[in-house]
């Protein structure tokens, strides 16, 4: 696989900052002690706070109580060079809102190639969750009133 040149427009650094600034999904870095190192307009969109807020923070802020353990594995997981790829879990907005998220997240090197952060996707996927357990819901109901299908095999 050959590098791309340099001198193309879509491998220019601003050209690239500029995908990360306009993205619908929350693009965050962070170091290996999960301090918040970058935060993206969609991030402050999705969990309510600005760059400024967040950037020097632990990413812990945004993590409900009871799911502070997954943090630890996560970095965990990146200190050994894996990927993780939509992992849902639930994040904490500003507000104290709880919201379904999905989560890819990969280890950033540096040019020596020693893993030194990792950069996390998130996506907000609390309706699609909605979604899904009313239609859950729907078809329990549905089963309750009108028993088992025929054709479903006992």
């Amino acid at each position: 696989m050959s590098k791309p040149p340099a001198d193309l427009p879509q491998f220019a650094p601003q050209y690239l900052a500029a995908i990360v600034q306009n993205a619908d999904d929350a693009i965050v870095s962070k170091d290996l002690d999960s301090i918040v190192t970058s935060w993206n307009p969609a991030a402050a969109r999705i969990f309510g706070y600005a760059a400024d807020e967040m950037i020097g923070q632990s990413i812990l802020r945004i993590v409900p109580l009871e799911l502070a353990g997954e943090e630890n594995e996560i970095v965990s997981r990146i200190r050994r060079g894996e990927r993780i790829d939509h992992f849902e879990t639930k994040r904490r907005r500003k507000d104290g809102t709880v919201i379904d998220v999905s989560l890819t997240i990969s280890p950033i090197r540096d040019g020596g190639g020693t893993i030194i952060g990792a950069s996390k996707i998130a996506r907000d996927i609390t309706e699609k969750k909605i979604l899904e357990r009313r239609t859950r819901r729907r078809s329990r109901k549905r089963v309750r009133r009108e028993g088992r299908p025929k054709w479903f095999a006992a």
